[in-house]
């Protein structure tokens, strides 16, 4: 008979890290050194460019100072905040933002138009792409300054239309210098939609078109039920980033509405957004407490629709 091997399990020694029940301290290598240097750079940026005038602008919402000296800070009992809620001004350049921001819509509108056209096999789709992709790319100082040209009164547009409006300073109606900014702002803003959503198309299966066409679906059904689901989450990213770049509308409005000595965006502020009358009173006045209180609330109204939006698509995506 054979004999029987019993296999005893013999416990493994204490590995040297453990040694006396107390951890062993790892020795400091160049390879923590570089990760220390490469963590700190970006860290040290911050709160030198970042986080210290951050922690200003909190202070400087509670206080005055003169000429944006911080150490003639004064507390001032909330008057920033008085001002805040009761300054007219300030609501004229809401509506104008608000005005402003539905340029982006009517761009993610177009790019969805011109990338359900492109996606057609058509011939030069990789040519229209870079040439609708060009305005995006182009500097915003570049292209308000051309458009700027193009709403002159003898510009492109009075010379074609045969008109001499004053776009800028329309006496009849001052809102045209809106609708000039308005305008600039589509010309510029579908390029970048149109790349995404033409990357977006491919993404889809084409088994599912095919699929629709046995089921006797016509182009609308298909691509009300197949497309638009597929592109849902490109088309929910370009909503959150419309939405954040129409609230912060700047160089267009700097430009084709320089104020004037009493911070004047246009006849009747028409031209005056948020963000430009945060500039306005910080920079030009040197007025950085209610600047600073203005900056703040525009980034809890921004929060508002971020997480609308976010929340939204999380909880469509869990009925998926």
């Amino acid at each position: 008979m054979k004999e029987q091997v019993s296999f005893a399990v013999v416990p493994a020694e204490k590995s040297a890290e453990t040694q006396n029940g107390k951890p062993k301290k790892k020795k400091f290598n160049r390879t923590y050194l570089f990760c220390w240097i490469g963590a700190g750079i970006p860290l040290l940026g911050f709160l030198l460019f970042s986080g210290f005038p951050l922690v200003i602008s909190i202070l400087a919402m509670f206080s005055d100072m003169k000429y944006n000296k911080i150490e003639t800070m004064v507390w001032n009992d909330f008057a920033h905040f008085v001002r805040f809620f009761t300054d007219p001004k300030l609501l004229q350049a809401i509506k104008v933002t608000l005005i402003l921001a539905c340029a982006q819509f009517v761009s993610l509108a177009i790019a969805l138009l011109m990338a359900a056209f492109l996606s057609q096999n058509v011939k030069g789709t990789r040519l229209f792409q870079t040439l609708y992709f060009v305005p995006y790319i182009c500097s915003t100082v570049a292209v308000s300054i051309m458009w700027n040209n193009i709403f002159g009164i003898e510009g492109v547009i009075n010379t074609i239309l045969g008109l001499e409006i004053n776009w800028y300073n329309n006496l009849d109606n001052p809102y045209t210098l809106t609708l000039a900014i308005f305008i600039s702002i589509i010309w510029q803003a579908p390029g970048y939609g149109i790349v995404m959503y033409c990357s977006s198309f491919k993404a889809i299966s084409p088994s599912l078109y095919e699929a629709a066409d046995l089921d006797g679906a016509n182009a609308v059904q298909k691509f009300r039920y197949i497309t638009l689901p597929g592109i849902s989450s490109i088309t929910f990213f370009l909503l959150l980033a419309g939405v954040l770049a129409g609230l912060t509308t700047f160089d267009a409005a700097k430009i084709m509405a320089p104020a004037d000595w009493d911070g004047n965006a246009g006849l009747n502020n028409a031209g005056l957004t948020v963000m430009y009358y945060i500039y306005i009173e910080g920079m030009q006045f040197s007025n950085m407490g209610y600047a600073s209180v203005m900056s703040w609330m525009l980034f809890i109204i921004m929060m508002i629709p971020s997480v609308f939006l976010i929340r939204k698509r999380i909880l469509e995506v869990e009925d998926m």
